[in-house]
């Protein structure tokens, strides 16, 4: 509840980020679709470098394997297509969506690469994961919380520095404006299965997260120390 409250309080907007690593836990799915164990162990070079974590190991099939003509699971051809990705990763992951299954991919990756998204992607799974399965406004009171804390400790507030209106700006090297900020909250969203609107986008104006709850619109903006329903269409409660 206090963190709740936080949120919906005016405050500084200048702050700073730790650096998170590691990523989610993903159950491994069945050989007709993807097997991470079976391509850990083809692709030595790809376990080095990103691990054996299940979804890590997706991820990079999704993102290059698939390109590169890897093999995802044994018996499959070079580079097959992956059969019903859709409920398999569901099923295995509680609902989580793959990095490029995103509903605001295009806006979200701004200038990032696969490489860079992949780790902006993790850290947000890191991020979202104990929220699977509660009610859409603790999802949003959740990961706006989150962000918000990620900025509390030492996020470094930025309109130049590399990154800054992106995920891995804010994820990863700990420097971002709103915009970064709106696109890491759009992040986890969905990775969650939440499409949003993002507001005043490439606009010199403060920007946030615009989210359909049953038919009312929240606004979900971190940096603006605010998470709940807004009192207009497109009106911030903080902005005038």
């Amino acid at each position: 509840m206090k963190r709740k409250k936080a949120l919906c309080k005016a405050g500084s907007l200048l702050c700073a980020v730790s650096l998170l690593a590691g990523v989610a836990a993903f159950p491994t799915l069945g050989a007709e679709t993807f097997d991470p164990a079976y391509y850990a162990a083809a692709n030595p070079d790809v376990a080095a470098a990103v691990g054996t974590d299940g979804q890590a190991l997706l991820n990079h099939y999704l993102l290059y394997g698939m390109n590169e003509g890897r093999i995802p699971y044994e018996g499959a051809a070079p580079g097959a297509a992956l059969e019903d990705l859709d409920g398999a990763v569901a099923a295995a992951s509680g609902g989580i969506v793959p990095v490029n299954q995103l509903a605001n991919l295009a806006s979200i990756r701004k200038r990032m690469t696969d490489a860079e998204l992949l780790q902006a992607y993790n850290v947000a799974v890191q991020i979202v994961t104990p929220y699977i399965g509660q009610s859409r406004e603790d999802q949003l009171y959740g990961i706006a919380a989150a962000i918000r804390e990620i900025c509390d400790n030492g996020l470094a507030y930025s309109m130049s520095a590399s990154h800054y209106n992106d995920p891995y700006g804010y994820f990863i090297l700990g420097s971002a404006s709103c915009a970064g900020c709106t696109r890491a909250t759009g992040m986890c969203l969905n990775i969650l299965g939440i499409p949003y609107e993002h507001v005043n986008e490439n606009q010199y104006s403060h920007q946030w997260c615009r989210v359909n709850v049953n038919g009312t619109y929240w606004i979900c903006d971190a940096f603006g120390l605010y998470c709940g329903p807004e009192p207009a269409p497109y009106q911030h409660p903080y902005l005038h």
